[in-house]
């Protein structure tokens, strides 16, 4: 979990968060938002930036950036003027300037929860087998042992 502002982003489910809540963003700017964060502070390059998300593209890559750029700044109330998080580098690409930190608690949270599940899979998977090998061995043993109650016939030579 990358924590920046009143943010916190997921990269695990690309989720933008912001005091518990989703941010409705599209794909492509949480793709962006996701180059940005791994380099906080850096400049990340317009052909970066187009290799990463238009790898094998034919759009108006130029004008593309800057609709998705704008977008996400509108996502996080930031604007060019006055960039709290996404600074514009003029003609080379653009620079994360917000502090970014990462929070392990959520990590380990999620991990917990991922192992929790994979355990009641597994569980599921062995109460369902040993109730199956019951079941057979049940059927198996009504065909040697009678019934009680039930007296064999004699065979009569």
């Amino acid at each position: 979990m990358k924590v920046f502002g009143d943010f916190e982003f997921d990269e695990n489910l690309m989720q933008l968060r912001r005091g518990g809540l989703a941010v409705p963003i599209n794909g492509q700017c949480l793709d962006l938002l996701a180059l940005l964060l791994d380099r906080p502070g850096q400049l990340v390059t317009r052909e970066e930036i187009k290799r990463s998300l238009w790898p094998d593209s034919n759009v108006d890559f130029e004008h593309s950036l800057d609709v998705l750029v704008n977008r996400l700044r509108q996502a996080l109330g930031d604007n060019r003027k006055s960039a709290r998080y996404i600074l514009t580098v003029p003609k080379k690409g653009y620079r994360f300037v917000e502090p970014v930190s990462f929070s392990p608690d959520n990590q380990d949270h999620s991990t917990t929860i991922n192992w929790t599940r994979s355990f009641a899979r597994y569980a599921s998977v062995a109460v369902l087998a040993a109730l199956m090998a019951i079941l057979f061995a049940h059927t198996r043993y009504q065909k040697f042992v009678p019934a009680q109650g039930v007296v064999p016939a004699a065979s009569s030579r």
